[in-house]
């Protein structure tokens, strides 16, 4: 495998873990451990609701042993079911012996030139805008020594890139340092 591919894996790897865990209702232990930040409180329910007045109570779930959190909000069903998500975790967990300056040039380059991908220059170290398809699109950022990621999931989320970056900007404001 060639350096370039190399670097991609994480950000590949990582991108799946979010996607097919960050959405789950339940947790590992049920408890937030001391390092890891209150998930719902660094996108509240105001920030979902200038989104969306449906969006209710957002739902936490950790996995303490790996410092990642998540809060999800649902509302709607069927073809108008909407979720939002932010999930936080160590770039270190995420990026193993990877220096910040690596963790930045791996999200860096991973926007698809292109598409609506999009380098977002005015949060954290480096963060990025994907849209993977029409349902279902990312914001993710390097701050404070951590990957956090705002995710859309429902009708024209790719469309939905100038609230994404918003929330993403929210949560970043409310991330404490390590």
């Amino acid at each position: 495998m060639d350096m370039k591919n190399m670097t991609r894996l994480p950000l590949a790897l990582a991108l799946a873990m979010v996607a097919t865990g960050v959405f789950s209702s339940g947790s590992i232990d049920g408890t937030v451990s001391a390092q890891a930040p209150n998930p719902c409180a660094l996108l509240t329910t105001d920030d979902v609701q200038s989104f969306s007045a449906n969006a209710g109570e957002g739902v936490p779930s950790t996995v303490a042993s790996v410092n990642y959190a998540t809060c999800r909000y649902a509302w709607g069903a069927g073809t108008d079911r909407f979720k939002i998500g932010v999930a936080v975790q160590d770039a270190s967990r995420t990026f193993p012996g990877m220096t910040p300056d690596q963790i930045k040039q791996v999200l860096l380059k991973s926007v698809k030139p292109e598409t609506t991908d999009a380098v977002i220059s005015d949060i954290g170290e480096a963060a990025v805008f994907k849209a993977d398809s029409a349902y279902y699109a990312t914001a993710t950022a390097f701050v404070k020594g951590r990957l956090l990621q705002v995710s859309i999931d429902g009708v024209d989320a790719r469309d939905k890139k100038d609230q994404a970056i918003a929330l993403l900007k929210s949560a970043a404001s409310r991330l404490q340092p390590q």
